[in-house]
């Protein structure tokens, strides 16, 4: 099988399971289901070997069956050469680190500036479960980019189309309404298409999965900080102690 026609057969593949799968799984026996996930470690070890075969084992599959390739998912130029650091020559990373502070130096400005004129929210935290997030996040995007760019032969057409299924998925989700329906969880999707937006951009300069993850993770910690300026401000005010 020709290897689009392939890589093509994993996106779709990937996108059926991304919308029609999950919402399955939420109404199944009315909604127990995710409450078994959420409420017990042994469902807690269930979703989340179930997310990483989702998030990372699709993606990886079709590099290994050489649908995709390693520049398509952004993991380098080279694995072999001597001289590469995972993948990349030292050269690409001094520039990609610069392209990449930059990047996300502007995308935080804007979150902090969203932050003074929004709605005040309370401030809530990533953690170590970011790092994860984060690399779930990158590589099931990139994985998306791959089909369109192969296809086309443009990388910057990859990353157009490749944001509609990720926004598909997004809207076609269950809790999306939920998300919605508070000034907290509209905040959390506008640190998370932060996150898409930065994605796609490096992916078009660098290339570069480790560094595209890392930008994901600051965002995440430092937009989530940004975005409830007004409330982190207003919760240092009440702790501040009374003059004498």
């Amino acid at each position: 099988m020709e290897a689009r026609v392939e890589l093509l057969i994993w996106t779709a593949l990937s996108l059926l399971l991304g919308v029609v799968a999950v919402n399955a799984a939420h109404r199944a026996q009315g909604g127990r289901l995710i409450q078994f996930a959420e409420e017990t470690a042994a469902g807690a070890l269930l979703r989340e070997v179930g997310l990483f075969a989702f998030r990372v084992g699709l993606p990886f599959g079709a590099l290994i069956s050489g649908a995709s390739g390693i520049d398509l998912m952004a993991i380098g130029k080279d694995l072999t050469a001597p001289d590469n650091i995972l993948g990349f020559p030292f050269v690409d990373w001094a520039r990609g680190v610069g392209q990449t502070s930059l990047v996300v130096s502007c995308v935080l400005l804007v979150l902090w500036l969203a932050g003074r004129v929004a709605p005040g929210s309370r401030p809530w935290g990533v953690g170590a479960m970011g790092i994860r997030d984060a690399f779930y996040h990158e590589v099931h995007w990139t994985f998306y980019r791959a089909a369109p760019a192969l296809w086309l032969g443009d990388f910057y057409w990859g990353v157009v189309i490749g944001m509609a299924p990720v926004i598909l998925e997004w809207i076609a989700h269950p809790e999306t309404s939920f998300w919605l329906a508070t000034i907290e969880g509209r905040q959390v999707l506008v640190v998370r298409l932060a996150c898409l937006l930065t994605s796609g951009f490096l992916y078009l300069a660098t290339r570069n999965l480790w560094l595209m993850i890392a930008a994901d993770f600051v965002i995440q910690v430092a937009g989530s900080r940004l975005i409830s300026y007004r409330a982190v401000g207003a919760a240092r005010q009440n702790d501040t102690p009374p003059s004498p």
